[in-house]
């Protein structure tokens, strides 16, 4: 028996809350009100409005459909315009703010819900759109072209997260939000930032996002990365929102991790170079500091050496060049295969006894939050069978031999009692750099917390160094 299949040409608006996890943590009672105020007089409303239909809900958004996709998107702009009314008032970093993708095409109907590669498109549309704005196909934009009034941008052909051909994206600005309006909306969020995907030389699906103003500086990625969740942890939110001050901040999830590729087929340290060659050339940047912490030192390291012209500083914070299989430590194989049992046996549990391991040996001076926050984030970013094998890759990392070919104004920054990586690694990178200055800061952790001595240190350093 031939099974019918019930298709339709529809317009598909997919569409999400920015930093919903952050927001729900922050105050879940207060922001399930004010979600479902605007649901009731916002968005359903303005999406009957327009001839449209709410095919479901999520937790943080909403799928629907429309008979045109100009209906889809004048419809999506008054639900921009009317929640960013009805948020005008709130600090940036309480706002709820909507990023929505439009698609028009064939759809599956089955049971109330719908299918196909119209919706896929539309909902990968959606996590590349700025917070309060809209990102359309090619095609929706054949249908809007003469709404003369519409501040539309072609973004060009973007690559979208499991869909296997580029898409002619172009982006509808209706965000009229000014960060420099009150100096409560000076905090930068997730909401902030643009999020983009690129591919890596063996095809491996890389996210990268920028936000900030200025010229580009580019943070290259260490293990267990997110970039939604990063800017709600305390480990890394104060580093982020300092770097993105006065530059463009450009950084990337590493394969196997965040919203970059989470099968890939190859992890090591070669792929981690030729994923920072793939995002500099998506993004477009040229003359650019990097900015390494832990693994991602020998990252910059390696990608500085085949692209001097594009690096005009190097900045490395609890790094090395060398992995611990290449230290010469003499019980390296016995801890390699207790570290490697207990991510493949605690990693993925609820309970983050396994995790804490790690996160004792990375910020052991923490505060209860800030631990919770990395057990949080390993657990999200990747999964065991990834760990080990990132693992594994880093701590056969070995660029000793590229360090004297740098010529790249290098400063070198390095907690004392580092537990996780040892001083002395900073000191051999320093040694063997030329132009390059070591700065010591008082600390056992070896990520630089804000309520760590050295932190203001850093801050000073940094900005001295970067207008030399």
């Amino acid at each position: 028996m031939r099974v019918i299949v019930e298709r339709k040409l529809f317009a598909v608006v997919a569409a999400d809350m920015v930093g919903f996890s952050r927001l729900i943590e922050d105050d879940e009672i207060n922001l399930l009100s004010r979600q479902k105020n605007q649901l009731n007089i916002i968005i359903k409303p303005e999406i009957e409005n327009y001839n449209g239909e709410i095919i479901k809900t999520t937790g943080d958004g909403f799928l629907a459909t429309f008979p045109s996709a100009l209906d889809a998107v004048q419809s999506s702009i008054s639900i921009q315009n009317g929640i960013y009314e009805n948020e005008l008032e709130k600090p940036n970093d309480k706002k709820i703010r909507y990023r929505i993708g439009i698609h028009v095409g064939d759809v599956v109907l089955d049971d109330g819900d719908i299918f196909g590669n119209t919706v896929n498109i539309a909902s990968r549309l959606e996590s590349i759109a700025d917070a309060g704005n809209i990102c359309i196909t090619y095609d929706v934009y054949q249908s809007i072209k003469n709404l003369k009034s519409l501040a539309v941008e072609n973004i060009g052909e973007q690559l979208l997260k499991n869909i296997s051909q580029k898409v002619q994206v172009l982006k509808i600005n209706t965000d009229k939000y000014d960060l420099n309006k009150n100096e409560k909306n000076l905090l930068l969020t997730e909401a902030n930032q643009e999020t983009r995907f690129c591919s890596s030389s063996d095809g491996t699906i890389i996210a990268y996002a920028s936000i900030g103003n200025g010229p580009p500086l580019l943070k290259a990625p260490n293990f267990m990365s997110s970039l939604e969740h990063d800017w709600r942890s305390p480990v890394w939110t104060h580093i982020y929102r300092h770097l993105a001050k006065e530059h463009t901040l450009y950084r990337f999830d590493q394969r196997g991790n965040g919203v970059s590729d989470l099968n890939p087929e190859n992890i090591n340290f070669d792929c981690f170079v030729d994923d920072m060659q793939a995002v500099v050339d998506a993004a477009n940047i040229d003359k650019f500091p990097i900015f390494g912490v832990s693994q991602g030192c020998a990252v910059s390291i390696a990608y500085a050496y085949k692209n001097p012209e594009k690096v005009t500083h190097l900045i490395l914070s609890g790094g090395f060049a060398r992995g611990r299989a290449k230290r010469g430590t003499l019980d390296f194989d016995q801890k390699l295969e207790l570290e490697k049992n207990m991510i493949l046996n605690g990693w993925e549990n609820e309970n983050p006894a396994f995790r804490q391991f790690f996160t004792s040996t990375m910020i052991p001076d923490g505060t209860k939050e800030q631990m919770d926050s990395l057990n949080n984030v390993m657990k999200i970013s990747t999964s065991a069978k990834n760990a080990v094998r990132i693992q594994s890759a880093n701590d056969q990392i070995d660029v000793s031999d590229l360090l004297p070919l740098l010529d790249i104004p290098t400063l070198i920054f390095h907690n004392i009692d580092d537990e996780r990586v040892p001083i002395s690694e900073s000191k051999f990178m320093a040694a063997n750099i030329k132009n390059s200055r070591f700065v010591p800061l008082k600390g056992n952790n070896h990520v630089i917390l804000e309520g760590d001595e050295g932190w203001p240190i850093f801050q000073e350093e940094l900005k001295k160094f970067l207008k030399q």
